[in-house]
């Protein structure tokens, strides 16, 4: 669970964690926000808080069309997520602050605040130590995630954090109730990272089979998963 209070300020409508003051709210958006065009920023907290945290940003394009600009952002979604795998017993990259800027109601920007973590991602820490059981246990959390009904949307081995004892799941605004399409979708993207990762297609099953002794069923058979990871994987490397 992850307690939170509102905070509003020019059109900005924020969720900001229990036990964070909303002081540094303006500096941060003014830095980070308004003050950038960089999709994601480090930015340092006051003193008393003694910690920095990574600001994601999504600003509107021209592409945005007036039903999308009325809908709630990813931004908020994402927040959410973060919210939801805490429920369910998922820890994640601790939430301090998330929410959306809006004008006569239309969608402008939307803000996920997060506590910088000191670890690599799970696709930097293979790529310098080639450790094979820090993608079983990605595999295994990813399990987990599924277990407890959930589907992270997008879980690239560069969207988990490598941390002990387990791998931490973050980058969240696909996140959805499992279904039989999102666990299947959910596994083509991380096999398919796997097999970009290591060019391995034995390391790639033996990983699916890891996954297979967590969850009960998988949503087609582990023949037809391995050749539309290897087709992900394909299709990334072209475009």
């Amino acid at each position: 669970m992850i307690p939170h209070k509102q905070h509003h300020f020019d059109g900005v409508r924020l969720q900001l964690a229990t036990g964070f003051d909303a002081e540094w709210i303006p500096a941060m958006w003014k830095e980070c926000v308004t003050g950038t065009t960089q999709r994601t920023s480090r930015w340092q907290l006051p003193d008393e808080y003694g910690t920095a945290v990574f600001v994601k940003v999504y600003r509107r394009r021209p592409s945005h069309g007036l039903l999308r600009r009325l809908l709630p952002g990813r931004a908020q979604r994402e927040g959410l997520g973060y919210i939801e795998f805490s429920n369910r017993g998922i820890d994640t990259i601790p939430l301090l602050a998330w929410g959306e800027e809006r004008y006569w109601g239309l969608w402008e920007r939307g803000v996920v605040v997060t506590k910088a973590v000191d670890a690599k991602t799970v696709e930097e820490e293979f790529s310098t130590s080639e450790d094979t059981e820090l993608l079983f246990d990605t595999s295994e959390q990813l399990a987990r995630i599924h277990g407890v009904g959930l589907s992270h949307g997008d879980p690239l081995v560069r969207n988990f954090l490598a941390t002990r004892p387990v791998p931490t799941p973050f980058d969240l605004p696909s996140w959805s109730r499992l279904s039989r399409s999102s666990q299947r979708r959910d596994l083509i993207r991380f096999l398919g990272s796997i097999a970009s990762l290591t060019g391995c297609l034995e390391m790639t099953a033996d990983l699916l089979s890891r996954y297979s002794e967590q969850m009960a069923h998988l949503p087609q058979s582990e023949e037809d998963l391995l050749e539309e990871a290897q087709k992900y994987a394909l299709e990334k490397k072209q475009t």
